[in-house]
């Protein structure tokens, strides 16, 4: 009897554990709000009552820079050297920009990056004496700018600064500018000329790419490295002429310049880059110096109306594709300084009617006079000890 009561009273206090944990677990579990105390909001949500009620963005109280509008509406950005910078601000409606040297008796010396990017209703700009670089994409895709003056205090120009400004006619480059930046005026498609002055010493990649309406550019002799795809798709350009202070032209320098009739390489270049020329196809004659030691791939592909070209002393290869499909070209000298002919070199050249092959080479490439049909005759060396595939295919006159 006394077994059955306790075995009872131990169901009795089972069932009553039980009971009490359902009651624990069903309760609804407690927000991160009741479980945090005032002082321990979310960090997220942290409000700096020291700093007007505004938002802590981390570090931005200890930037040393302060911006003001000014009362021409433009944005000035007092630097750690004392000097202003200056950016649009809220003179975004304004068609006619002139940025002081002064502002507050300190010297405004930079215009910031993207300081005026996108004002598509800015027409005008001067830019005053005091300013010394114009920052990267400083007036990128101002669309409907005119005209620029830049100050003569003017040491750089940034990359894209004037990139896509399509209706900009007129800009004066200071001869205090030493480098114009890469693609700084690309798609400036209404600019007519430019003069390149005597302080600049470089030339950006893409600097004036696209530039359709460029019909004259002077580069003074003070420039010795002009970038990859420069002059690119400058389809108005007629002639140029390379200072002796530049060592090599780079890649695609002229590639689509297909209003360019003539060319001076001066004696000081060592190097033509990968499709230099490409698509020149007004261009009736080259003459490449003894200073040149490699003509690129495709260096002048596409030179439809090439009909001589003179090869220096001194190249030792020529690219593949140097000089693909130069329909118009009846005769080209070999140096004996050549020891390789590239693939596709000559593919397609259907006016050349001879060709000799100095004792120097001693490799023709894939395709190199393949399609030549109206070649006739040709030496071949005992020093060539490789013809690649289908080198002389489709020379039906051979």
């Amino acid at each position: 009897m006394k077994t059955k009561l306790l075995t009872i009273l131990l169901c009795i206090v089972m069932l009553a554990f039980t009971a009490c944990d359902r009651a624990d677990t069903d309760m609804p579990a407690r927000s991160n709000a009741d479980n945090n105390t005032g002082t321990n909001t979310p960090a997220n949500n942290v409000t700096d009552t020291n700093n007007g009620g505004q938002r802590n963005e981390g570090n931005q109280s200890n930037q040393s820079n302060q911006s003001e509008q000014g009362s021409d509406g433009l944005e000035y950005t007092l630097l750690s050297d004392g000097t202003y910078s200056v950016s649009v601000g809220t003179a975004k409606n304004l068609d006619n920009i002139v940025i002081p040297s002064t502002y507050k008796e300190k010297s405004v010396t930079s215009i910031g990056d993207r300081a005026f990017k996108d004002c598509s209703g800015l027409t005008s700009v001067t830019i005053g004496n005091g300013v010394t670089s114009i920052g990267n994409y400083a007036f990128y895709g101002c669309t409907g700018l005119t005209s620029v003056t830049i100050g003569s205090g003017v040491t750089s120009i940034g990359n894209y600064a004037f990139k896509d400004c399509t209706v900009l006619t007129s800009i004066t480059i200071p001869d205090s500018v030493t480098s114009i930046g890469n693609y700084a005026f690309k798609n400036c498609a209404e600019l007519a000329s430019i003069t390149i002055p005597d302080s600049v010493t470089s030339i950006g990649v893409s600097a004036f790419s696209g530039c359709s309406g460029l019909t004259s550019i002077t580069i003074s002799s003070s420039v010795t490295s002009i970038g990859s795809s420069a002059f690119s798709g400058c389809s108005g350009l007629t002639s140029i002429t390379i200072p002796n202070s530049v060592t090599s032209i780079d890649d695609e320098v002229f590639e689509g310049c297909t209003g360019l009739t003539s060319i001076t390489i001066p004696d000081s270049v060592t190097s033509i880059g990968k499709s230099a020329f490409y698509g020149c196809s007004r261009l009736t004659s080259i003459t490449i110096p003894n200073s040149v030691t490699s003509i690129g791939s495709s260096a002048f592909d596409g030179c439809t109306g090439l009909t001589s070209v003179t090869i220096g002393n001194s190249v030792t290869s020529i690219g593949d594709l140097a000089f693909s499909g130069c329909t118009g070209l009846t005769s080209i000298t070999i140096p004996d300084s050549v020891t390789s002919i590239g693939d596709h070199a000559f593919r397609g050249c259907s006016r050349l009617t001879s060709i000799t092959i100095p004792d120097s080479v001693t490799s023709i490439g894939w395709f190199a006079f393949s399609g030549c049909t109206g070649l006739t005759s040709i030496t071949i060396p005992d020093s060539v000890t490789s013809i690649g595939v289908s080198a002389f295919s489709g020379c039906s006159g051979l």
